[in-house]
């Protein structure tokens, strides 16, 4: 809300994402949940908690879900940043997979962290229905991995913090998503 690059920053929830953990609870209430992941930054653990509580099942806090790294960037106001700084988030928005943000990670640093636990959960969760709640980075890294998607893609995908993402690995993969309470098959994609 305040146009700052988040990152690792760990604020807690606002009025409403407490209001969205509780659309998420809804949403998800009648699945048949077997584990829940986040990160180890609040907003995703507190995101998690109403939906955990309410399976009773432990949230396992993990790095490997944290949002990318912003380095330098950090915590800082888009509308503020000197000329260096906009240079380096120009020069970072050319190519996130390639490009370094001095101290910060790019989306290929964040694919090679990732890539392992998506690999363990679903060796130990096959045909289990697992949530997932991490952060707009992590999440496209990991629908890439579990679809396999090429890199340009995935810049594509649009998820904002209402949105919530079903992939179905079956026979056929399959993807869904809900919104303001409507559910869609696919992916919402930019424009």
């Amino acid at each position: 809300m305040e146009g700052r690059i988040q990152g690792r920053s760990d604020p807690d929830l606002s009025p409403k994402g407490y209001a969205q953990s509780l659309a998420l609870f809804d949403q998800l209430k009648s699945r048949p949940l077997s584990a829940i992941y986040t990160s180890t930054l609040k907003r995703s653990f507190l995101t998690a908690h109403p939906i955990a509580s309410h399976f009773g099942l432990p949230i396992q806090r993990l790095p490997e879900l944290d949002e990318i790294a912003f380095g330098i960037l950090e915590g800082e106001h888009f509308f503020n940043f000197n000329e260096g700084m906009r240079n380096e988030w120009e020069e970072f928005k050319k190519d996130r997979y390639i490009y370094h943000i001095p101290q910060a990670e790019n989306y290929t640093d964040v694919i090679h962290r990732v890539r392992p636990f998506v690999e363990r959960v679903l060796l130990e969760h096959k045909g289990q229905e697992i949530l997932i709640v991490g952060h707009r980075v992590v999440n496209l890294m990991l629908i890439g991995i579990l679809l396999e998607c090429p890199p340009e893609g995935l810049l594509k995908i649009q998820q904002s913090n209402d949105c919530l993402y079903l992939i179905q690995r079956n026979a056929e993969t399959k993807v869904f998503y809900y919104i303001n309470g409507e559910m869609g098959e696919g992916f919402l994609l930019e424009r």
